[in-house]
């Protein structure tokens, strides 16, 4: 997932002018800003409101295909860009909590053994030294 926000980060912008619409789903508990969403939609440059957020379980499961057994601890993340006849859609499926420990597992083994500035490091930093 951090790769994937990188990656548009880095070139976003090249979908500049188009129509983009992000669809982003959390368990119902969720009540807190969409955080994911909110930087998707600055990377592709467009405002935050061109994102809809789904919170009931059934149209979870109907139309986002969410298996019934994760709807209390999912992230999707849906990126449509429009362009005409053309359409490119970006999906992210993330079920249960075992990626975020794995995200940390790596993290962490990142910055293990090496000589680190007394600075502030981004995640995207370590993605494109090739440190996770």
């Amino acid at each position: 997932m951090l790769k994937f926000m990188c990656m548009l980060e880095r070139s976003g912008s090249l979908f500049k002018g188009r129509d983009i619409h992000i669809t982003e789903s959390h368990q119902s508990s969720k009540t807190s800003v969409p955080g994911t969403a909110v930087a998707l939609a600055n990377a592709l440059g467009v405002p935050a409101s061109h994102t809809t957020s789904v919170r009931n379980a059934g149209e979870q499961r109907a139309a986002l295909h969410i298996p019934p057994e994760h709807l209390a601890r999912h992230a999707l993340h849906r990126i449509e860009v429009h362009d005409g006849a053309c359409k490119i859609s970006m999906e992210t499926r993330v079920y249960g909590d075992s990626a975020y420990a794995s995200g940390v597992q790596q993290i962490i083994a990142a910055i293990q053994g090496r000589e680190l500035q007394a600075r502030i490091y981004s995640i995207n930093e370590f993605i494109e030294t090739g440190w996770i």
